[in-house]
């Protein structure tokens, strides 16, 4: 009888922490669609500049945004940065497992991962511009926030690179994930770096490996929680 209770205090403890992991592994779809919706939100009302824009320009831009949506728009950010580091933990778990002792490229991706939503915690330019528009600040003031908003996403994909370069070294090594997700991590990670190169530049080509990226992760997700189902801890003892 008690090795039955125990038994049954085991299977609901381990079906508890498949459903977490699960939970944890859709933060990279959740991301996603949030960045996504987010994105929908700040572009109401016309799309925004190049990044070389004129202080005109990028005040006319800030004039023109929806100050009921504006706001959605940040807190959405906010909690997709939640939801990718729920997606991380889970990411970090996964490649220790398959690398091993010493898992120092898995310590390298998750550290890489928190720098990027560190970044994207600081890009708050816009949302500070929106805030003193009433205020009759001058047109420098705004591309002055404007271009510290952009700095901040442009170097968000330096830490992304970083984070799929690790995590594409123990795909590919170690079976952590698929193998071409690894080779899929590693071709981003490059066209990151080269897009934070010319992130001044106007072709919009820059942004294309961090579009690439979100299936990279929406893929991810759907492998981590998949993988998720059958989890096993190791026994004690």
């Amino acid at each position: 009888m008690k090795d039955s209770i125990v038994d049954n205090y085991d299977s609901e403890n381990l079906a508890a922490k498949r459903r977490w992991e699960q939970i944890g592994a859709a933060g990279g779809i959740a991301y996603v669609v949030l960045q996504l919706t987010s994105q929908v939100l700040i572009q109401t009302g016309g799309s925004e500049p190049a990044f070389n824009a004129p202080a005109q320009e990028i005040a006319d831009f800030f004039a023109n945004r929806n100050l009921s949506l504006t706001p959605i728009a940040g807190f959405l950010t906010i909690l997709s940065i939640i939801a990718f580091l729920w997606f991380l933990g889970v990411l970090w778990a996964a490649l220790q497992r398959h690398e091993g002792e010493p898992s120092w490229l898995s310590l390298v991706a998750f550290a890489s991962g928190v720098a990027g939503m560190g970044t994207l915690l600081s890009s708050s330019g816009w949302e500070l511009a929106l805030l003193r528009l009433g205020d009759g600040q001058p047109a420098e003031t705004g591309q002055l926030l404007f271009d510290q908003g952009n700095f901040a996403f442009a170097s968000l994909w330096v830490a992304i690179s970083s984070m799929l370069m690790a995590t594409g070294v123990v795909a590919i090594r170690d079976g952590a994930l698929p193998r071409w997700l690894g080779w899929f991590g590693l071709i981003l990670a490059l066209g990151m770096l080269l897009a934070r190169y010319a992130w001044f530049t106007a072709s919009g080509l820059k942004f294309m490996p961090y579009s690439l990226f979100w299936l990279w992760l929406i893929a991810t997700s759907f492998v981590l929680i998949r993988r998720a189902r059958s989890y096993a801890p190791e026994k004690q003892g």
